[in-house]
């Protein structure tokens, strides 16, 4: 029977340019496990985390870069890992930064991107990815009433 895990965080980062969204994606280094793909940050939890601390550690380590605004996605992404037998749940989390942030790549990354929602799920592999994007997009991504019952920061 398969395990059921729950130690892993996403986490997309958002800026609004010119009352756009655009998510920054991170192409992973070609020797890394994934390698070549695109992907938003991901982190295992640390014992002494929360999920949302997880995330929130992990887009600093991964870009440099600090959030301004954080907020619950309401979204956990599921999937199966064939190499464990393990269904890993991973909550979604989104972080707004300002328009000109500056990109500073973790160590196993080589190219970062800003990408407008369609660009975005067209580089992304996996369905639950996809998914999350089109989600942030309209549910937090312009900002508003329904976006504030999902902040957190």
């Amino acid at each position: 029977m398969p395990r059921l895990a729950a130690d892993i965080v996403d986490a997309y980062l958002f800026r609004r340019v010119n009352a756009r969204v655009q998510f920054l994606l991170l192409l992973r280094k070609p020797d890394v496990p994934m390698g070549d793909t695109w992907q938003s940050v991901h982190a295992r939890i640390k014992p002494d985390e929360t999920a949302f601390q997880a995330a929130d550690r992990a887009v600093g380590e991964q870009t440099g870069l600090t959030g301004v605004d954080a907020f619950s996605a309401d979204y956990v992404n599921q999937f199966y890992d064939h190499h464990s037998d393990t269904i890993i749940l991973a909550p979604v989390f989104a972080f707004t930064v300002g328009a000109r942030a500056r990109v500073r790549l973790g160590e196993e990354y080589c190219d970062s991107a800003w990408c407008d929602r369609e660009e975005a799920t067209a580089r992304l592999l996996y369905a639950g990815q996809r998914w999350a994007v089109r989600h942030i997009d309209e549910v937090i991504g312009h900002g508003g009433p329904e976006a504030e019952l999902y902040r957190l920061r």
